[in-house]
């Protein structure tokens, strides 16, 4: 067979989606990344129903965040509309749009360029935006490492929410269009997407089987992003992002 296939640590392997001897290691990654002594890996292997999985996932500070931030961006536009300073109407419908075609974009820049980026010193600081996710690959077979923590998910929501007034509420008002309400509209859905990246993210990490073909593609995916290359698969709840960028085999696509 070679040499010892190792889990992505680090130092990257092609992926070969094949049968055979390729198939034999990856399931050896999967076993040598259990990590028998964290007790998120057996919660992860406890978990086989939605409810289950929603009654640990809520005790973390991430989904607290998000629940908190879309409450209020719901809340603003609510009462922008109230207020009469911005009605519902088709542009809210377009920024809805806007947002959900760039998310697998997003999904995967994030993903690629941020969360896999080595450290590096800005002057005397150093910046190790990545560390969290590494120590997520090192283990991935623990719930514990999964979710992001409160403070990443509260600057996730702050980076989303000035992306969508930049790519939805600059546009509209250079077109000399209302802007207030589709900006509002586009934090929320921001908040939203985030919110399905942490929920679909964590389900992929436990023994939970998706009831849908498209979920259960995307976590295999996902497996193999952990397990193969981490390079490739970097979606989480859509490859799109890796068919139009060149991250997504051929064997996995169907």
């Amino acid at each position: 067979m070679g040499a010892a296939y190792e889990p992505c640590r680090g130092d990257h392997v092609r992926d070969r989606d094949r049968l055979g001897g390729d198939r034999v290691r990856y399931r050896r990654n999967m076993a040598r990344t259990a990590h028998p002594h964290d007790p998120g890996v057996a919660v992860a292997a406890s978990i086989r129903s939605l409810g289950d999985a929603f009654a640990v996932f809520r005790r973390f500070g991430s989904p607290k965040v998000l629940a908190a931030g879309l409450t209020l961006a719901i809340a603003a536009r609510v009462a922008a509309a109230l207020g009469g300073l911005a009605g519902f109407g088709r542009w809210d419908l377009a920024a809805i749009a806007t947002v959900a075609a760039l998310v697998p974009f997003v999904e995967w820049f994030v993903h690629r360029v941020v969360l896999h980026l080595r450290p590096f010193h800005l002057g005397r600081f150093l910046v190790d935006p990545g560390v969290g996710h590494r120590e997520h690959h090192d283990n991935p077979r623990s719930v514990n490492r999964v979710v992001l923590r409160a403070v990443d998910a509260a600057v996730f929501q702050l980076v989303n929410a000035a992306v969508a007034v930049v790519v939805v509420g600059v546009p509209l008002a250079m077109l000399g269009r209302p802007a207030l309400g589709p900006s509002l509209t586009a934090i929320a859905a921001a908040v939203v997407a985030l919110s399905h990246y942490e929920w679909s993210h964590f389900l992929f990490h436990t023994a939970y089987r998706p009831r849908t073909a498209r979920y259960r593609r995307l976590k295999a995916n996902h497996a193999r992003h952990h397990f193969r290359d981490e390079r490739a698969w970097l979606g989480i709840t859509s490859n799109l992002g890796d068919r139009a960028l060149g991250t997504l085999p051929e064997a996995s696509r169907s």
